[in-house]
This record gives structure tokens, C-alpha cells and sequence, in this order.
């Protein structure tokens, strides 16, 4: 379990399992992160992550967000909602502006779309999700599986020692830790003697979980931030080494339902940088292991594990339930976001500025579980409009005298 410190929460309750586009079953709304508060005022908030199945469901629903621009501090707020565990990479300043609009058919990859703003990628590993430079974060499963093949070949492993450096637990750290204190306490857990921790620079890290990872894993995230890895010297002991860099996996595919070289043309039209090429009656390239995963699917082999989000049983925009919080912010800025979620938004600009209402108004509004008829009667008396429902169309109105 991991402590977050906070200056505020900004979400009070967000369910996890929103509806897909244009008119999501259940709405989140991110509406502003700029919020008037006390200084100083800190809350400490205690988050249990999702782990296995409950993470994989978790990871695998919409995910749509629209906020002020803002900074990779975002992130935190994500995580602590959706009970996700987030880690970002040393090297990135979070403090980096971004743009949050996101509409994306699986969350881990509307966090791909948010942190490509800032020239990051991302990895799933260990119930987690990884974000740091491209040549990490694309790197990082395929150093992990290449270490769990050179750890199954380790002479006179015994099953119960591999079930143990197998086993899976959380691995946090408070803030002002150092990365030889973190690395040390996963290798005391897994009884793992590290002969060189020197090679780990001095530093201090602020907080931060890997949600239940195995030895490897855990320690691969961490190491890979100092351009780092490790190599067994038996099941006891480990060395800490330099990375190899743009490491990658040699690995046959069978195709299921097309020729081979129907298999080799498709995969190499939609994959150049592979160069796959037929080796004893296999599709062979080199890659890392989601290079392997997706031309798996493409080709047949292997069906995705991944099943589209479930639709919504009813497309009535008076069906939609809307949670989220909004905290002094422009009434426009509702509807903007009302749009960009699919919504159609119709009003007569002249007649309400005739009547002198202002849609810049600023208002705070907290709904849970709300119809489209309690959102927009709490919105619009804010600013002293009224509104009509035409089947999905909002149509904003001047009141009757």
C-alpha cells in the first residue's frame, strides 16, 4: 500500500468503468485543475492499487478525459482515481506542460496518448504502468523476458527457489529514498546477494510503488533508469551491468488462415522495420516483445486478449450518468467538454448576449451519478439560462419573461 501527499484531491468519486464514445454510459469529466485553496493545505491520502485480473479489467475500459492544460503531475490525479499504479522515469520533469483531452478506446493507451505529448512512452509491466523516454520504456518487457530466459538457465535451480524469485509483492518507497535503498530491500525480500551496488549512482528519489512486481521486473524498473541491467551469477547472486541498448528477441511465427508469404507481405507492409523473412517454414524477425505480440495477432497465430469495450445497452444521451467535480471554472467550459465527449451543444450567441448572460461565468458544480436533467438545471441557473433536450441535442435557451 502507498501513501500519496497531496494538495488536494481533485476527483471525490470517478467510477472506472466508462462507456465508449460518442455518448459514454458513465461521463468523466475532468474539468480544471487549477484550484483555490490554502496554501500549505496537504491531505494524505492512502491508495490500495489494482493488482492481476482486477488491473487487466481496469486497464482495458475507455478512457476519456478533458481538463486545462496542465502539467505530467496529471498523472498522479490518474492514478490515485482509477487505483492505478503510475511510475514515471527519473529523467522526466513532470512539470512539463501538456494538454488533457483524451478519448481513447483503452486507458493504458489514452496514457500513451498524453505522455507522447511530452516525448515519453509507456510499458504495462507488473500491474503497473511505466512512463519514461522511448528508449526505455520500448525496451523494458523485452530486457525483462531476455533476464527471465537467462534465469531459467541457471544450472541446479531448484522449483521452490524459482517460485520464490517468481513471487510477486508490492514494492514502494518514501519519498527521499535512494535507489541502492530500494534495489537493497527487493533483494533482501528475494534473499539476493548484489555484489556491485555502488554501480547504482547516489540519489534521491521521491515516493513511488511498482505495484506487484517479481524480482526481475522490480528491479529492472528501477536499474533501467540509469541506463542499467543485471546478470545472474547463480540463483543467490546478481551483477549489476550497463545496458545493452535497442536489445530485442529472435522469435518463429506460424501463420493460422493465410499462406507464409501472405503472412511475410502483410507483417512487413505493416511492420517495415522488422524485415521478417521465412526461416524453416517460420515467419522470423527480431523484436521486442511487443513487436512479437502484435504481429502474433495480426498474422493469426494468436487471438487478442484484449475484447472491445462492452457497448452501451442504450444510446440515450437520458440514460448517461455524470460524476465529477468542477472548481471555479468558465460555464463555457462545461459544454466545451460536453462536445468534445460526443455531445451536440446547440445555442443562439446573439440572443444571449441580448440577454446579457455571460458563458464565461465562473461556476463550481459536484455531481454524483447525475441525469443530464440535474447537470444541466444545477449548470444553467448559474448563469441564469434554461435549456431544451431534443433526443441527444442540448439546445441552450433564454428564459421565457
Amino acid at each position: 500500500m502507498r501513501k500519496f501527499f497531496t494538495i488536494y484531491r481533485l476527483f471525490s468519486s470517478i467510477p472506472r468503468s466508462p462507456k465508449p464514445n460518442p455518448v459514454p454510459g458513465n461521463l468523466i469529466l475532468a474539468l480544471g485543475l487549477t484550484l483555490l485553496i490554502p496554501a500549505f493545505s496537504i491531505a494524505e491520502e492512502t491508495v490500495e492499487f489494482l493488482k492481476e485480473s482486477q488491473f487487466k479489467q481496469a486497464i482495458s475500459r475507455p478512457f476519456n478525459a478533458n481538463a486545462d492544460r496542465t502539467t505530467l503531475h496529471y498523472l498522479q490525479r490518474i492514478s490515485q482515481v482509477q487505483q492505478i499504479a503510475i511510475l514515471i522515469d527519473r529523467r522526466i520533469d513532470p512539470t512539463q506542460k501538456v494538454e488533457v483531452a483524451i478519448a481513447a478506446e483503452y486507458f493504458d493507451e489514452g496514457i500513451r496518448e498524453f505522455v507522447k505529448q511530452a516525448d515519453c512512452e509507456m510499458s504495462v509491466v507488473a500491474d503497473t504502468i511505466f512512463v519514461g523516454p522511448p528508449e526505455t520504456a520500448l525496451y523494458l518487457k523485452t530486457r525483462i523476458e531476455l533476464a527471465r530466459d537467462e534465469f531459467d538457465e541457471i544450472e541446479d535451480l531448484s522449483p521452490k527457489r524459482q517460485f520464490k524469485l517468481l513471487r510477486r509483492y508490492e514494492l514502494s518507497w518514501d519519498a527521499v529514498s535512494s535507489p541502492q535503498e530500494i534495489i537493497a530491500k527487493q533483494a533482501d525480500r528475494y534473499n539476493i546477494r548484489i555484489i556491485n551496488l555502488e554501480m547504482i549512482p547516489h540519489d534521491l528519489w521521491v515516493s513511488g510503488t511498482i505495484a506487484y512486481p517479481n524480482f526481475i521486473e522490480g528491479s529492472l524498473m528501477i536499474l533501467s533508469q540509469y541506463g542499467l541491467s543485471f546478470e545472474w551469477i547463480d540463483a543467490n547472486q546478481i551483477r549489476i551491468v550497463n545496458q545493452i541498448p535497442d536489445v530485442g528477441i529472435n522469435q518463429g511465427h506460424k501463420p493460422k488462415g493465410m499462406t507464409l508469404n501472405e503472412a511475410i507481405t502483410l507483417t512487413n507492409q505493416k511492420f517495415p522495420k522488422l524485415n521478417a523473412r521465412e526461416y524453416r517454414n517460420s515467419l522470423l524477425f527480431t523484436g521486442t516483445v511487443e513487436d512479437h505480440e502484435a504481429v502474433a495477432i495480426l498474422i493469426g497465430e494468436k487471438q487478442s486478449l484484449r475484447q472491445k469495450p462492452v457497448a452501451s445497452t442504450s444510446d440515450s444521451l437520458r440514460d448517461v450518468r455524470f460524476t465529477f467535480k468542477m472548481v471555479e471554472k468558465p460555464f463555457g467550459s462545461l459544454m466545451a467538454t460536453l462536445k468534445v465527449q460526443g455531445i451536440e451543444v446547440r445555442y443562439d450567441a446573439k440572443e444571449i448576449q441580448t440577454a446579457n448572460i455571460d458563458l464565461g461565468k465562473i461556476i463550481s458544480l459536484e455531481l454524483n451519478e447525475a441525469t443530464i436533467h440535474q447537470l444541466l438545471e444545477k449548470s444553467c441557473e448559474k448563469v441564469g439560462l434554461s435549456y431544451r433536450l431534443d433526443g441527444d441535442v442540448i439546445e441552450l435557451v433564454v428564459p421565457e419573461e
